[in-house]
């Protein structure tokens, strides 16, 4: 029987997904020493890990978690896992690879190094899977000799949910990363055009009018491009505006603000440490990655 390893955020997937694909869930403690480093320890190592075939299911919306998640998975390696698994629900890095300033750093780069430098075992170079990746150019930044790197999208968890409204990038980024999954929805394609600091939003094609729409993206850090979409869309008679993103970062509660301009927000689990956050706010939907999970494991 194989063995599935979660990072403490993420161990209310465990049951569930152990008991649908009959995998071991590996009893892991992830404490802490007295001067915060940490102190990781797993039980019953020869059982769980020895000649396994291990998933580990990855949190870093937390930069001060990459230690701990490198040392939790290379420890898996060393203990002689035959195949190593590792599940990076979101890949969180601001620069991303927009670098338009000569002394910026390129951190989606460095960290796409480090994971890259995770040793293989035995006869399998380790495997990455990783969902909506911000920009699909990132998974060329893995280095291929060294594991294999997997995009896998959440947009269909979104479709039981939609059923008639009119899908809305908010941009041409967003449409021609995504329209190949709708494109059998009545979709409206926004222009964002940045004026200083400012973001202007226009309609490029087709009408919103009485229709009920829903703006979609990969990835929501704050609100000002969806709350600047949603007023754009109702300025011209949109009937409804929901929003959906695979993953969101809300600093600072933002996610209360926008779910005030919308009419529904619907989110995935990615960030588990977010699904608190949500609670209280009544217009907001959480979606479960656990079957895309299960469908990598």
């Amino acid at each position: 029987m194989n063995t599935i390893v979660t990072h403490p955020n993420f161990n209310y997937l465990w049951e569930k997904i152990s008991k649908e694909k009959n995998l071991n869930h590996a009893n892991v403690s992830f404490d802490k020493f007295p001067d915060t480093w940490p102190n990781i320890f797993i039980n019953k190592v020869k059982e769980v890990i020895e000649h396994k075939e291990v998933t580990y299911i990855w949190d870093f919306s937390r930069p001060e978690d990459l230690f701990l998640n490198y040392a939790a998975i290379k420890w898996i390696i060393d203990y002689c896992a035959n195949k190593v698994r590792i599940i990076l629900p979101y890949f969180p890095v601001w620069t991303m690879e927009r670098i338009d300033t000569k002394w910026q750093i390129a951190t989606a780069r460095y960290f796409a190094d480090i994971i890259s430098n995770i040793p293989s075992w035995r006869e399998w170079k380790t495997s990455i899977h990783i969902f909506d990746i911000h920009a699909l150019v990132e998974r060329f930044l893995f280095d291929s000799h060294k594991v294999n790197t997997e995009t896998h999208t959440a947009m269909n968890l979104l479709k039981n949910e939609i059923e008639w409204k009119s899908i809305v990038f908010p941009d041409e980024w967003a449409y021609k990363r995504f329209w190949r999954d709708f494109k059998d929805y009545d979709t409206i394609v926004c222009s964002k055009v940045r004026d200083w600091d400012k973001r202007i939003i226009s309609v490029k094609e087709w009408n919103p009018k009485w229709k009920d729409t829903i703006i979609l993206d990969d990835l929501i850090q704050t609100w000002g491009t969806i709350i600047q979409t949603a007023d754009k869309l109702r300025e011209l008679w949109a009937k409804s505006v929901w929003a959906f993103a695979t993953h969101w970062v809300f600093p600072n509660n933002s996610h209360i603000r926008l779910s005030e301009k919308l009419d529904n927000l619907t989110v995935t689990d990615t960030i588990p440490e977010n699904i608190n956050r949500a609670k209280d706010v009544l217009n907001m939907k959480i979606l479960s990655i656990q079957e895309l999970i299960e469908k990598v494991v």
